[in-house]
């Protein structure tokens, strides 16, 4: 009875267009946003000599830390998709700006929460303001806008993604930094933030290809349709085995068991090629990574849930699709 509700009443079209500003956030991407935050203040414990598993400490600044950057982030995540409506249109792809609300709308929603979340991460931490700065610099500006364009250019749009997973990274070992100096903490840490950057970066030029239909339809030349989605693949697979190797060599157990895990699908699409894979070594990895934070920050399991299954809620009642899931259809 409780599963009929939940899955056929009524009620719930009624409810699902109160969520539409939530979901133009695109609260799926801050699974990957979260995770290399927490990776950062992993990063900084272990060099604080602090580093330790399922912590378990209740702290609201760290809430109140993680909705700043949420906020930060998911204005640019709102400006790539009004910049993306053609090629979406072109790809199919899950969009509501533009469908259910207005660009105009979505514009002035992005500039509030950026201020917003500016402000809540300047009353926490002040030095984490400054990745979070070059952070919509460089996806929200040099990436999506039509002067400078970045994800329309190969290198420059991998760079973009490449420099803003390091920022994020790098606000989680600001915070968690302790007594550490600011210049100490960054030149340092490269060894450990080297192998999970790699990993990031493989799934970086993955996630491009599902899009490049509707890139080279609009003549955006993304690295996967500079280099095809052949070679894209193989590029990703080297890169997730230099993740496995630099931490396996550094004896940092994160890192290195999370590619581990992570090499089979990445095989899986550089030897079968088939899109199943590929969305395969997209999706899982990110889910390992997450898997194997939550041994460290296992609070981290709640927002994970919450906006999980509100995006699940949302998309089935509102839109009749099954997503998010894990579950990578047959052909």
């Amino acid at each position: 009875m409780i599963k009929n509700f939940l899955k056929s009443h009524p009620v719930h079209k009624k409810i699902v267009p109160y969520l539409d500003t939530f979901i133009i956030f695109r609260p799926t991407l801050f699974f990957s946003v979260w995770v290399m935050v927490c990776v950062g203040m992993y990063i900084a414990s272990i060099m604080n000599n602090n580093s330790k598993m399922n912590i378990l400490d209740y702290d609201i600044y760290t809430i109140i830390l993680f909705l700043g950057i949420s906020l930060v982030c998911g204005s640019t995540f709102i400006l790539n998709q009004i910049s993306d409506i053609e090629s979406d249109k072109i790809n199919k792809k899950i969009f509501l700006i533009d469908q259910i609300i207005s660009s105009e709308k979505a514009l002035s929603i992005s500039r509030i929460t950026n201020i917003v979340g500016f402000l809540i991460v300047l009353s926490i931490d002040y030095l984490v303001i400054l990745p979070m700065l070059f952070i919509f610099i460089v996806w929200g500006i040099m990436y999506n806008n039509e002067r400078f364009n970045w994800k329309g250019r190969p290198l420059f749009g991998f760079f973009a993604n490449l420099v803003c997973g390091y920022l994020l990274i790098l606000s989680g070992m600001i915070y968690n930094r302790f007594n550490l100096d600011f210049y100490i903490l960054v030149i340092n840490s490269i060894k450990y933030i080297t192998p999970f950057l790699l990993a990031y970066a493989s799934i970086v030029l993955l996630a491009n290809i599902p899009d490049k239909e509707g890139d080279e339809a609009i003549d955006k030349k993304t690295l996967t349709v500079a280099l095809g989605t052949k070679n894209t693949v193989i590029l990703a697979t080297i890169l997730c085995f230099l993740s496995f190797l630099i931490g396996l060599y550094i004896d940092e157990p994160l890192s290195s068991t999370a590619s581990l895990t992570s090499i089979p699908f990445f095989l899986f699409a550089m030897f079968r090629g088939k899109a199943k894979d590929i969305l395969r070594a997209i999706r899982y990895p990110i889910f390992l990574l997450n898997f194997y934070v939550l041994t460290i920050y296992p609070l981290l399991i709640f927002p994970l849930l919450l906006f999980y299954y509100i995006s699940k809620y949302y998309y089935w009642h509102r839109l009749s699709l099954h997503y998010p899931t894990l579950l990578v259809e047959d052909d």
